[in-house]
């Protein structure tokens, strides 16, 4: 094995694919226990001090809205908001006034922290710091320090329990199909056990998000399900894809603001696409069964919550596609994942429809739900694309052989 100071990118390079895995794990298990959690706790002070509790949170929304709510139940109230959207400087976003970069820069530029909270956050620091913050945390390691209140309701973990979960990991990364998901995955790890450093390569268009035309061939009689199908942004994503060419739709959406949304959508579409659309009022699990669900009403509703504030009715998808044959099945259901795969078991099985699922809410869904899927159904191929930077918008595919592209369709 090389040095354990070699960039790992040039050692990917040099090694076959499936010892990949095992440089990961030379590199984690060279910093000691101690060292690691040592680092866990004070990587964010690091940065902050000495203003850890004088925050200012960059981007109002969907990220530094949840950011600010976990912030609030740790007992830190930030500052305010700073976002380059004009329309809402003066404004407040859940109480919390939302400032222009300069009016930011005068007022608590010295004396504060300012936090990330955007999902492409490297062209946001880029403008801070060419502003003249002098204190910028990426928010990981916020993350890290209040892992009470976010972990593991986000995309990462405390790096120390990486180590703990290796066979598991090593048991996802065995079923992964090609060398682009070995690396992704392999990447997200070192990333997430030590974020300094450039480790990511570049992500996919974010265009392609739940459709990669070079893993996957379209049908043009496509029977689309889209579990958080949210105002109808996957749906639309879908239909310009496939050039409006569809079978069916079914859109799963619980949340009773999105949803209308998504039928005023449904409503200025022409009546024969229109007819083949249906939108169903259920969350997505393993049981026939009424849950508690929070409804932020945007894109972060969610089954997996300790404050939910309604119930709704959540359907298993063997449930609810007995009649029917889906043919791709999308999900993005804020954590909610594993328990709709488990639910939708005998779909898999029996009717082997593309699925596209979102393996970032919580950082063990990198490896558990490949993991999940293959036992399920072990015909699948199995990939991994991210159309975000850092750990954001992953996605696992799972494609049936005859649903390949030519290239992957080779035995394995």
């Amino acid at each position: 094995m090389a040095r354990s100071d070699t960039d790992p990118r040039t050692l990917f390079s040099q090694l076959p694919s499936d010892r990949w895995i095992d440089l990961v794990f030379e590199r984690l298990h060279a910093e000691s226990p101690a060292a690691v959690r040592e680092r866990e706790a004070h990587s964010f002070d690091a940065v902050a001090a000495p203003f850890s509790d004088a925050l200012l949170l960059f981007g109002a929304g969907w990220l530094g809205r949840f950011v600010l709510n976990g912030l609030r139940k740790a007992g830190v109230e930030p500052i305010a908001f700073i976002d380059n959207n004009p329309m809402i400087w003066g404004t407040t976003v859940e109480g919390l006034p939302v400032l222009s970069p300069v009016d930011a820069l005068a007022r608590h530029g010295a004396t504060s922290c300012v936090v990330v909270t955007v999902y492409h956050g490297s062209t946001v620091t880029a403008q801070l710091r060419s502003a003249g913050f002098p204190r910028i945390a990426p928010v990981i390691h916020l993350f890290w320090k209040y892992a009470t209140q976010f972990i593991p309701s986000s995309c990462t973990d405390l790096p120390h329990r990486l180590v703990e979960q290796e066979g598991a990991i090593r048991a996802g990364f065995a079923v992964l199909a090609d060398d682009a998901s070995r690396r992704e995955f392999c990447e997200q790890l070192l990333w997430r056990f030590h974020p300094a450093g450039s480790i990511l390569s570049a992500h996919q268009p974010g265009a392609d998000t739940y459709f990669p035309d070079d893993v996957v061939v379209p049908l043009a009689e496509e029977v689309f399900v889209d579990c958080g199908a949210f105002d109808g942004d996957s749906a639309r994503a879908f239909l310009a894809r496939r050039g409006g060419a569809f079978g069916r739709m079914f859109l799963l959406e619980p949340d009773a603001d999105n949803r209308a949304a998504l039928r005023g959508w449904m409503a200025t579409l022409p009546t024969e696409a229109a007819a083949r659309i249906t939108a169903l009022p259920y969350g997505v699990s393993d049981q026939d069964a009424t849950f508690s669900f929070r409804a932020t009403h945007n894109a972060g509703s969610t089954l997996l919550s300790t404050d939910g504030d309604v119930s709704i009715d959540c359907r298993r998808l063997d449930t609810l596609f007995a009649q029917e044959s889906p043919t791709f099945i999308k999900m993005d259901i804020e954590g909610a994942e594993p328990m709709a795969i488990t639910g939708g078991a005998g779909t898999l099985r029996t009717r082997r429809p593309v699925l596209a699922i979102c393996v970032y809410h919580r950082s063990e869904h990198l490896w558990e739900i490949p993991t999940l899927i293959h036992r399920i159904q072990p015909d699948y191929r199995l990939f991994v694309r991210r159309y975000a930077e850092d750990c954001w918008e992953l996605v696992c595919y799972a494609v049936p052989v005859e649903r390949l592209v030519e290239r992957f369709a080779s035995p394995r």
